[in-house]
């Protein structure tokens, strides 16, 4: 008797294969790391989804049965704005003309050329990709017409691609053939659209560290020549810290805390709250997990010195933290019992002025 053997299904990297294929046609000497392009294609995903969303709301608003290259633009004036929108609407317009043009040439032609909608659009991203998207894998029951795939296919083309040359621009400076993630996540927060799209989908990227800024309140304005005659120099009081900001700013990317102690502080936390034992944690987690961690304080401490800043004060206090995690959902109102012992201070003086009358 022969042994079924049973097939493993291919994993579906979605818009991994093709984003290199982009990158190719900025420059065919650069590459990407394999951290970058997963992001990326997660990024694509999610805003995929997102944008598929909003053209079944149009749908169903509008009371059709078909979703057509209408519905797509008419959700990509919701979700981008500006240059972006514009320039995407533009791409998609071509896409679609091109493979009107193809098909009106291939039916005068008696030689019929096999040729897939992606080559027909002169697109790269496949619009079968796209309509699985549309589809909801499956889920939604609204038709599609022939267009919409390859009208959303080359806008999410040209975003890779707008992202991808910013970042190439940040790599080539920095001397470096490959693009790594660091250079993604400055060419995004220094484009303002591109920016705002992310901050819309409230997505952020795995060790991308941060923009260098420094807020011109900490930065010292009397700038006193040094004497002559001294030979040990003597800073000013922020100069030194000012240059420390700067340096962790530049190398933001990496990791801060030790790796052997922050997986002994993991394990002792899966000790502690009695999970299998059997489950075991590979190396991949721990790097993620400390990404994450280290992000999520940052974005603490950086909204916090915001504060600090507004109040005119030099030093960060707890109750600076305590506010932004209140404001944040994360914690209760850090001055919730002093406006408490206020409200019984005032009704006791209301009482005595009452008796008094």
């Amino acid at each position: 008797m022969e042994t079924n053997k049973i097939q493993k299904k291919k994993k579906s990297h979605f818009f991994e294969t093709y984003i290199l294929k982009v990158l190719k046609q900025i420059s065919e000497v650069s590459n990407i790391t394999s951290n970058a392009k997963q992001q990326i294609n997660s990024f694509l995903c999610i805003l995929s989804k997102h944008i598929t969303n909003k053209i079944i709301e149009l749908t169903i608003f509008s009371k059709k049965k078909t979703i057509s290259d209408k519905e797509v633009a008419n959700s990509l004036k919701i979700v981008l704005c500006g240059e972006l929108l514009k320039n995407s609407l533009s791409e998609g317009e071509k896409a679609i003309n091109t493979f009107k043009n193809h098909k009106d040439i291939s039916e005068t032609v008696t030689d019929k050329n096999i040729v897939c909608r992606q080559d027909k659009a002169g697109i790269l991203f496949p619009p079968s990709l796209i309509e699985k998207f549309l589809r909801q894998f499956g889920y939604n029951k609204i038709m599609i017409t022939s267009l919409s795939p390859i009208y959303l296919s080359a806008v999410l083309e040209y975003i890779t691609f707008e992202i991808l040359d910013l970042a190439n621009n940040y790599c080539t400076e920095n001397k470096r053939v490959r693009i790594t993630i660091r250079d993604i996540e400055l060419a995004i927060r220094t484009d303002e659209e591109l920016d705002r799209l992310f901050l819309k989908l409230n997505i952020s990227l795995l060790g991308g560290g941060v923009i260098p800024f420094i807020h011109s309140s900490l930065l010292n304005k009397n700038s006193k020549k040094p004497l002559k005659n001294k030979v040990y120099r003597r800073f000013h009081s922020g100069t030194v810290a000012i240059r420390n900001i700067k340096k962790q700013q530049k190398f933001s990317d990496s990791l801060i805390f030790a790796r052997l102690s922050f997986e002994k502080f993991v394990r002792q936390i899966f000790k502690d709250n009695k999970y299998d034992e059997k489950i075991k944690i590979s190396k991949e987690v721990f790097i993620v997990l400390q990404y994450f961690i280290e992000q999520y304080i940052v974005n603490i401490l950086k909204n916090a010195n915001l504060l600090v800043i507004h109040a005119g004060r030099v030093k960060l206090l707890p109750v600076d933290i305590g506010l932004i995690s209140y404001f944040n959902n994360n914690s209760k109102n850090p001055y919730s019992e002093t406006i408490e012992d206020n409200i019984d201070i005032l009704s006791i003086h209301s009482i005595i002025s009452q008796t008094n009358q």
